[in-house]
């Protein structure tokens, strides 16, 4: 029985091996030996490949980001406003604290496996606030670098509310982030909502000053008589008072005057 086949590599003798790109020519009884050779290559190739395969696919990082907000003027808990149901309430002028987390939830594994490694978180913020310190930044980013498994890395910065109509402010943080090999990209995103209100004008009173009136003066019942006819009867009494003074200071003198002599 002959077999013919086209590249394999065989055993010539039990000290090495030759590689035989022509066609070959064997008997039978090296069939065996031959195949047996074939198959262990193939085998031992597809361990190799199981085995690279499962080293690649074995960095698991898990990252989980959570962004939460306060209202430091009115001082509410810091919370996890997901939503304009649960969203903190805010007016023009409050100033807010955003806090991100950042945590890989992974179980710990052996090399470093599970460790998420170049994090980077970014916040873009909306209208309607801006950065306490630096107003005209308008978006933030954080290199917060390895986060091995079961921790939690932060960030957190201040706003002033800057809005003039009642509406929710919907801020949203991402994150992303790898393995050492690059084979497992993580990635996320959290917003936090703030409602914001306007408080009603208030109505300015309008005052008004009475215009003073005059005083009003009473007139008595009956004016004095001040004319030439009182007048002159007046001034006739007067005279005839001193007339009749006088006549009696006259003859009181002439009688003092007999009496002496």
């Amino acid at each position: 029985m002959t077999f013919i086949l086209n590249s394999v590599i065989i055993i010539d003798n039990p000290g090495g091996l030759r590689s035989h790109p022509e066609k070959l020519v064997f008997k039978g009884d090296y069939l065996m030996k031959r195949t047996t050779l074939i198959v262990a290559a193939a085998v031992f190739s597809a361990t190799a490949l199981i085995s690279l395969s499962g080293t690649a696919f074995a960095w698991h990082p898990e990252g989980k980001i959570v962004k939460k907000v306060q209202n430091i003027t009115t001082g509410s808990v810091l919370s996890d406003a997901d939503t304009k149901e649960t969203g903190v309430a805010a007016k023009p002028g409050d100033q807010l604290k955003y806090v991100i987390e950042v945590r890989n939830v992974a179980p710990a594994a052996q090399k470093q496996y599970n460790d998420m490694v170049n994090t980077v978180v970014t916040d873009e913020l909306p209208a309607g606030v801006e950065l306490v310190g630096n107003p005209s930044q308008r978006k933030l980013t954080a290199d917060l670098g390895r986060i091995v498994p079961g921790e939690t890395k932060k960030q957190e910065y201040v706003v002033r509310v800057t809005a003039k109509i009642a509406a929710p402010i919907t801020n949203t943080a991402c994150f992303t982030g790898n393995t050492e090999v690059n084979d497992n990209a993580q990635k996320g995103c959290n917003p936090a909502v703030v409602n914001v209100t306007i408080p009603p004008t208030p109505e300015v009173p309008v005052v008004t000053t009475p215009t003073p009136k005059p005083p009003v003066v009473e007139m008595p019942a009956e004016l004095p008589k001040t004319g030439l006819a009182e007048n002159v009867f007046a001034a006739t009494l007067a005279i005839g008072a001193l007339l009749y003074a006088t006549s009696r200071y006259v003859i009181s003198k002439r009688d003092l005057s007999k009496t002496v002599s």
